[in-house]
């Protein structure tokens, strides 16, 4: 009779440890892409935060100008009276 003696199959060892190394690798890209949105989500709060300077900057200016095309106006308009 033979005996077939088992040894341990190379490629049932390297799976756990390949699996292993797939798995920092992915938390590694998690923690990159973590890092990512935060700095993202930074990126859009100062945006819109900028955005909104210049839109109050724009009403201001709209209503300068306004103000001054009225008063162009009246000052056109006592002009012609005289």
């Amino acid at each position: 009779m033979t005996t077939v003696s088992k040894q341990p199959d190379s490629s049932a060892q390297a799976g756990p440890a390949g699996m292993s190394l797939q798995t920092d690798e992915a938390k590694a890209m998690v923690e990159e892409i973590k890092a990512d949105n935060a700095a993202l989500t930074e990126a859009d709060d100062a945006a819109e935060a900028q955005a909104e300077v210049v839109v109050e900057q724009a009403q201001q200016l709209a209503e300068a100008v306004e103000e001054v095309l009225e008063e162009l106006k009246e000052v056109q308009s006592g002009s012609d009276h005289q």
